[in-house]
């Protein structure tokens, strides 16, 4: 089947909401998912503008969380408008982009998925919180809709880049092949519900982006016009985008999204490489939001 379309990008009118802990679980020991709730998933009056109820259309849809700082009572907060937000400079407000698990509009319910590994600002909240407790947050701005005609798919990526796979996977309709590898710890840290992913085990002395790389390109068709999406950790990023140009994915059918970095160190060369990455995550956030 011939590619038709590459990947679209709907825009949507972004809204701030405050919703409620409904529950916790720990989907694995490194993995909580948090589910929330609340009537303002619906349409509702916000200051002088109706605002639209929650929408989210793609598997990869985010949505920014707002933190207090440490030490403080309450976060700070955007201004609505009417379908944008006003961010104000001074102080700024606490965000932090978490992928849309899960959208029940008829139970009213959202699902985002944490993994506490550290101790930020974000993983400590997550880590932490219990039904009753309050949480702000807006998005999805913008949604991502898969191609059109791709002869097969590819999804790779670290834990982080899990709850974006899981949608791609439980939503998939079976209309062309789907090849899956995730990252994680190891055993323990496999959701094993997901059907036909390839879990790939960290390993001393082998980096993870050779690892994720390796597999993805095992499971990759060497024929046929394919999509890949891959997000996770910068390096891992970069390694499958060199991953999907062997596998011939053309540029126009690769989704990629750095989510996160590892500090490597200070030495002149790590330092050109963490403002390459920035460079490159901020290109691909515009991309993202813009295009």
């Amino acid at each position: 089947m011939p590619v038709t379309t590459p990947s679209r990008r709907l825009d949507l009118p972004i809204v701030l909401r405050e919703l409620t802990v409904l529950r916790t679980v720990e989907v694995t020991p490194r993995m909580r998912r948090i589910t929330v709730g609340g009537e303002q998933l619906g349409t509702f009056q916000s200051g002088e503008f109706s605002v639209a109820e929650f929408r989210t259309e793609g598997a990869d849809d985010y949505v920014k969380i707002f933190l207090p700082e440490e030490g403080s009572a309450a976060p700070v907060l955007p201004e609505q408008h009417d379908g944008h937000l006003h961010w104000p400079k001074r102080p700024a407000p606490v965000a932090r982009s978490y992928t849309v698990r899960r959208f029940d509009a008829e139970a009213g319910e959202l699902d985002l998925d944490f993994v506490l590994h550290g101790h930020g600002i974000a993983g400590n909240w997550a880590r932490n919180a219990q039904p009753g407790d309050t949480l702000h947050l807006a998005g999805p701005k913008v949604s991502t809709i898969p191609p059109v005609g791709a002869d097969w798919w590819l999804l790779a990526g670290d834990e982080t880049a899990l709850p974006a796979i899981a949608r791609y996977v439980e939503e998939h309709n079976g209309s062309v092949p789907l090849y899956v590898a995730v990252l994680v710890d190891g055993p323990a840290e496999e959701q094993r519900e997901l059907p036909g992913v390839t879990w790939v085990h960290r390993r001393d002395g082998i980096s993870d982006a050779r690892l994720l790389a390796d597999a993805a390109r095992t499971l990759g068709p060497s024929t046929g016009a394919g999509w890949m999406w891959i997000a996770g950790e910068a390096s891992i990023v970069r390694e499958l985008r060199a991953t999907a140009k062997q596998l011939g994915v053309t540029k126009d059918l690769l989704d990629a999204s750095g989510y996160w970095r590892v500090q490597v160190g200070d030495g002149p060369l790590a330092r050109v490489r963490t403002l390459r990455d920035k460079a490159v995550e901020s290109l691909e956030n515009r991309r993202r939001e813009h295009a």
